[in-house]
């Protein structure tokens, strides 16, 4: 079932990154505009993380230490002009931040090993993800787009986000927790297949909203604090 998944996952990813490239029109002029670069590196980080793990039959961790670091950087710069308020903007810049030295100072000074998972981090990161999508939909909601929230591309987005980062995110902690334990590779195997269950919903709303939104969300022209 895990390796089902997983290919799902992996055939989703590069049909996102197409339908991204297939509708670039629809939001060329917006926050999103680097979305199918982002992308095209996903297809990238799943496919070269894949055959460094069967091609050279080594771990392949530090591999996506990189590319889930570069992911929460691009939400939150993503989210970072999606939010209005000075004060959300302020904690998504600061939080950032320090997501990016806490991760930096874990993994190059704390870690054993340039090949050791960075779980702790990236659950931090993902909750600064999660807390920028929950304060982007708190006001889009209370805007006088709400009638429309469905037609937006970052409505969808963010719906994907939230599916991911909100089951991922304590699996971290999980596995984080597991490392040392006899049965690691059983848990191991679990828990990753509901991160597949993850990120195939959260590909699927992606898809949704590159096809079927037809409207561009109007940033608030006046920050508010």
């Amino acid at each position: 079932m895990r390796e089902i998944l997983q290919s799902i996952g992996h055939y989703l990813v590069v049909i996102v990154a197409i339908t991204a490239v297939l509708f670039y029109k629809k939001y060329k002029d917006t926050p999103l505009r680097f979305f199918p670069y982002f992308l095209g590196y996903m297809v990238l980080l799943e496919y070269v993380g894949k055959y460094i793990s069967k091609g050279y039959t080594v771990p392949n961790i530090w591999w996506y230490n990189i590319g889930m670091n570069i992911e929460v950087l691009f939400y939150l710069f993503v989210f970072y002009q999606y939010n209005s308020s000075k004060s959300v903007k302020k904690f998504i810049l600061y939080g950032g931040i320090i997501y990016e030295l806490y991760f930096l100072t874990n993994y190059l000074l704390l870690s054993t090993s340039w090949n050791d998972s960075q779980s702790i981090p990236y659950s931090f990161g993902s909750l600064l993800v999660i807390l920028a999508v929950f304060a982007f939909l708190i006001e889009l909601f209370k805007s006088d787009q709400v009638l429309q929230v469905h037609k937006f591309l970052i409505f969808w987005v963010s719906i994907g986000l939230l599916f991911y980062y909100l089951i991922s995110m304590p699996l971290n902690v999980v596995r984080f927790s597991l490392i040392n334990r006899v049965s690691y590779t059983k848990s191991w195997s679990i828990v990753f297949s509901i991160q597949y269950v993850a990120n195939i919903l959260m590909y699927l709303s992606f898809i949704y909203g590159l096809i079927w939104s037809s409207m561009k969300y109007k940033l608030l022209s006046s920050p508010r604090q």
